[in-house]
């Protein structure tokens, strides 16, 4: 392995054994809902996209809602993604030189549901098949959106996991002032089930 690529990997592994402790702890106090550092910067972002949104940040939602919200999110997602790679002769793509592979109809349905899914799937050369505001737009967006609303989903299934152990009420993914949106602020929305020792409810 060359010297540059073994400084580079050596590098990246202590940044994230540094990152490990701060970025865990603030994660933990947001998916708790206790108040954070930041809250002052995104609280307002928080409360603007549920004013424009409509929701509710105090109103949780049953298990079967939290599904399909998840999955038409995915799929209006895809359809963006779709849409993009579809039309992004429109878009000023600086390398559109470059662009010698063409994406045809069944070749962009596969990338975007590939990178909606998170396994992100390349049957291309990049540089010569998408346009810089192609993946940028698309792909990338896509890369972070479809992995926070995962990561929305483990925290759900955490929460209600610990909830039920404690034979108490089981909550939310996304409750109100705890979300995941990129780990960084908070989340627009309200998801959760109950649950208590006597049975659903």
């Amino acid at each position: 392995m060359p010297l540059p690529v073994l400084m580079q990997d050596i590098a990246f592994l202590v940044i994230v054994t540094l990152l490990v402790r701060p970025v865990g702890a603030y994660l933990w106090r947001v998916f708790t809902g206790q108040r954070t550092l930041l809250d002052r910067l995104f609280r307002p972002i928080e409360r603007g996209i549920y004013a424009v949104s409509g929701v509710r940040a105090d109103h949780g939602m049953t298990a079967t809602e939290y599904a399909l919200a998840f999955v038409l999110f995915g799929l209006v997602n895809t359809l963006l993604l779709y849409g993009i790679l579809r039309l992004q002769w429109a878009l000023p793509n600086a390398n559109a030189a470059a662009l010698s592979t063409p994406l045809t109809p069944d070749l962009s349905f596969n990338t975007a549901l590939s990178f909606s899914t998170t396994t992100t799937w390349q049957a291309y050369a990049g540089e010569t098949t998408m346009g810089y505001w192609t993946q940028l737009l698309g792909r990338a967006a896509q890369n972070f959106i479809a992995g926070a609303a995962g990561l929305a989903v483990g925290v759900a299934v955490i929460r209600d996991s610990r909830a039920r152990a404690r034979r108490t009420w089981a909550i939310s993914g996304w409750t109100s002032r705890g979300g995941c949106c990129g780990c960084c602020c908070r989340s627009p929305s309200s998801a959760g089930w109950r649950w208590s020792g006597r049975g659903s409810r």
